[in-house]
């Protein structure tokens, strides 16, 4: 019983969809379950990060005065200021915090630098202006909250935290960090592994279904033509036995054709004379009967069985299309 299942390319098939839909669904599944350790790091990760940030734009806020009007060509023209701002923000920096700075919107919708904590030749200079790669920056003026950023970064978790500080209920100055944390390489090694695992297996199962389909297909061309007749284009012996029983008898009328003389035609005028007459016998045949419910079947050598499709109530219309075969 096993080997005929193994043998039923229809079942074999059944099987390699379930097994692709199982292996897609799988992968789909470690893809979401990476999703949930790399949200589960982030949070780790950024759990007291929030709370200093928002805790030093207070800070900033009240070392400003920003009730004070003019307060951003204040801070453009009061370097010390300015120095205070950077050695306060300059204590945000971690291994992780890589920058912190801060920034006003000019009339023009550019943002530009007026503290900078970073040293060296990455420090950007009073007025510079920031390339923005998302306008998440410019909703921080709408909800006036703070908001995160995330960015796609391989084998990295990286953000960009926004801190609006407020004068009389707008946004005047935004203090930012960039963040910045390794994944658990242990964890994503893994996860890569078996991805690439699945993902082989179900490339190598897809190959070998698309085989299979191609197989079935030919199969079923090749059965279809040896119930075919060659010489005369209907069906041969070899189907009725195949149909014998799955078909009822009783919903058909069936009719026997035996050509008169044939042998005599055959050995009169060639066998190529009567292959002719088979033929055009097999031409009327297909042309007469109803294509989806009639069968024509070549029996023997000269030989033909009909089988039309009729009903109880419409069996003379059946016998019609025998007469009008015969005519």
């Amino acid at each position: 019983m096993i080997k005929n299942i193994l043998k039923n390319k229809f079942f074999l098939t059944l099987v390699s969809l379930i097994v692709v839909s199982f292996l897609i669904f799988l992968l789909l599944l470690i893809l979401r379950y990476e999703e949930t350790i790399q949200n589960s790091m982030f949070k780790l990760s950024t759990s007291d990060l929030f709370e200093i940030t928002k805790n030093k734009a207070s800070h900033i806020k009240s070392v400003i005065d920003i009730d004070e009007e003019n307060y951003i060509e204040k801070l453009k023209s009061d370097a010390e200021l300015r120095k205070r701002l950077e050695i306060c923000v300059k204590n945000i920096l971690t291994d992780n915090i890589k920058y912190a700075y801060i920034l006003y919107k000019d009339k023009n919708d550019i943002f530009r630098f007026l503290v900078d904590a970073s040293s060296g030749d990455e420090k950007s200079m009073l007025n510079q202006k920031l390339d923005i790669a998302s306008d998440k920056w410019y909703e921080l003026y709408k909800v006036k909250k703070p908001l995160v950023i995330r960015h796609q970064v391989l084998q990295k978790l990286s953000i960009s935290y926004l801190v609006p500080i407020l004068n009389k209920d707008e946004v005047e100055l935004v203090l930012a960090i960039d963040f910045a944390v390794d994944k658990i390489s242990e964890i994503d090694n893994v996860l890569s592994i078996i991805k690439i695992g699945i993902t082989l297996i179900l490339l190598i199962v897809l190959i070998s279904l698309i085989t299979l389909i191609y197989q079935l297909y030919r199969y079923n061309k090749i059965k279809k033509t040896s119930f075919i007749d060659r010489l005369t284009n209907v069906y041969n012996r070899n189907y009725l036995y195949h149909v014998e029983n799955k078909i009822n008898l009783d919903d058909y009328v069936l009719a026997v054709i035996d050509i008169d003389f044939f042998k005599k035609v055959n050995d009169t005028y060639g066998h190529d004379a009567g292959d002719r007459i088979l033929t055009k016998i097999g031409s009327i045949l297909k042309g007469t009967l109803r294509e989806d419910e009639d069968i024509a079947i070549r029996y023997g050598g000269e030989e033909f069985i009909i089988l039309v499709k009729s009903s109880n109530e419409y069996k003379k219309s059946s016998i019609n299309v025998i007469n009008r075969i015969f005519k």
